[in-house]
């Protein structure tokens, strides 16, 4: 039977919304406030919850994450009396199914019970014949999960791929996956580094050469598109690729036929495209850095990898398998980690992600040398000294916060009294300066993923950067 929670601080409401529930045949429970709701929703199994935007102890939209990476993983319905544009791109950006505002008709959410039941059991079943293997991707956060879920989907179609991420994330790696789940694994997966592709030797590269074409060509030589016939054609950081050769790419996949230098008829071949970047394509298509026609050949499925600092608990599933790895290459007993070392590294942004993490641990296992246990004084000192660099830092920006209100009411008095308006808007506004200036600190440049990050739609983060008279990226 689908269990239904309603995490809601109106009592009238959810007693009644339960009640509808409850005749339908479905089982049902309330919470008066998000604390309380995820207790319950960590102790049962829960199909569906539906959760308020405006809650005693929080602002509902927080919590839809935090709702959605419990085991059950459970749709979320955003149900709120104050509807907003950029609530609703919030919620649907965080995983939630619908965003429903108050008050519903009871009608329309018979219907949406009855599709989210449907496609549960759908997914289930799903779930139960796809055989996927994922060789090399090391965690089991909510976030990997959902990027996994879409790789077994794109690997079963055969329309191109298009997978985004930071540098380091796997990209790559993720390719691989999709190609060995494929029905083309037994077939050749050739990567065309796109950041080595200078214009005058493309062609060649791309489409091969025949004999007696210029000095030196003393043979046929095929070129990786044809090497990745009845393949796979990797394009890492297609995003660089130059405009003369965005243009002879295009027409090889409209047509899917090209023609060696110097040859005289065009070559057929069949290959599937999967390309990667952590550019973000659609921001160069409308600074006309990057081929519209082209950008829709490639982005038939897109798949975003979650960066390190996203990935909400892998943390210690990572540093157990790369630590026996790297101790294992390097002949020593594979060490144990403390707890206050995997504090430590959760602090850290990791701009270079799982990249940046093996490189670490490289330096680090040597530094421990013999020692049984990974602290953080093993860690590089570079590393620490950042570490304390952003402690120190949060602790000033709270402490700065603090001290400019108290500033502002002990100047206050019966004549400059602020009214509860006035100084909710100086606090937000003193609390929206500080937090462009963290995220002009990030190290993405990149709007998209700024936005992603954030929790808050383009048009919104323009607007608060034109407000404070920041500098975007």
């Amino acid at each position: 039977m689908t269990e239904i929670l309603i995490i809601d601080d109106d009592e009238i409401f959810s007693k009644q919304l339960a009640l509808y529930i409850d005749r339908m045949g479905y089982g049902s429970q309330t919470a008066g406030n998000l604390k309380t709701g995820l207790a319950m929703a960590r102790g049962s199994n829960f199909d569906i919850i539906f959760l308020d935007v405006i809650l005693p102890d929080s602002n509902g939209l927080t919590g839809i994450n935090k709702l959605k990476s419990l085991i059950s993983n459970p749709e979320v319905v955003i149900i709120t009396g104050d509807g907003d544009i950029d609530g609703a791109e919030i919620a649907l950006n965080e995983g939630a199914w619908d965003y429903l505002v108050k008050p519903p008709a009871y009608n329309k959410i018979k219907l949406l019970i009855q599709r989210i039941t449907q496609f549960r059991r759908e997914k289930i079943k799903q779930n139960q014949q796809i055989f996927f293997t994922r060789e090399g991707i090391i965690g089991e956060s909510p976030q990997l999960k959902e990027t996994l879920k879409k790789t077994a989907k794109a690997s079963i179609s055969d329309g191109n791929v298009f997978i985004t991420g930071e540098t380091g994330t796997g990209k790559e790696l993720i390719a691989k996956v999709l190609h060995e789940n494929s029905h083309r694994h037994d077939q050749p997966f050739v990567v065309v580094d796109c950041t080595n592709l200078p214009d005058t030797l493309a062609g060649n590269i791309l489409f091969g050469h025949r004999k007696g074409t210029y000095t030196g060509a003393d043979q046929n030589r095929s070129g990786l598109i044809k090497l990745a016939d009845r393949g796979i054609l990797f394009l890492d950081e297609v995003g660089d690729l130059s405009s003369s050769v965005q243009k002879s790419l295009l027409r090889v996949l409209q047509e899917k036929k090209f023609r060696p230098i110097g040859a005289k008829n065009e070559i057929e071949c069949d290959f599937r495209v999967v390309s990667a970047s952590n550019k973000d394509l659609k921001d160069m298509v409308e600074q006309g850095q990057f081929r519209k026609d082209l950008y829709y050949r490639l982005v038939v499925f897109q798949i975003d990898l979650p960066p390190l600092r996203r990935r909400t608990g892998d943390m210690k599933i990572l540093l157990n398998h790369y630590i026996q790895t790297i101790c294992e290459q390097m002949e020593t007993s594979v060490k144990g980690i403390s707890n206050d070392f995997v504090e430590m590294l959760e602090c850290y942004d990791w701009p270079g992600n799982i990249r940046e993490l093996i490189n670490l641990l490289h330096l680090t296992i040597a530094n421990a040398f013999e020692e049984p246990m990974l602290y953080p004084h093993f860690l590089p000192k570079e590393f620490r000294i950042k570490i304390l660099q952003k402690k120190i830092s949060n602790t000033t920006d709270e402490e700065d916060i603090r001290s400019k209100v108290f500033l502002t009411i002990s100047k206050a008095s019966a004549k400059n009294f602020l009214r509860y308006k006035d100084y909710r808007e100086y606090v937000n506004n003193l609390m929206e300066s500080k937090y462009i200036d963290y995220l002009s600190t990030l190290p993405i440049k990149n709007v998209s993923e700024i936005c992603r990050m954030s929790g808050l739609s383009r048009s919104r983060i323009y607007q608060l950067f034109k407000k404070h008279k920041k500098n975007i990226l």
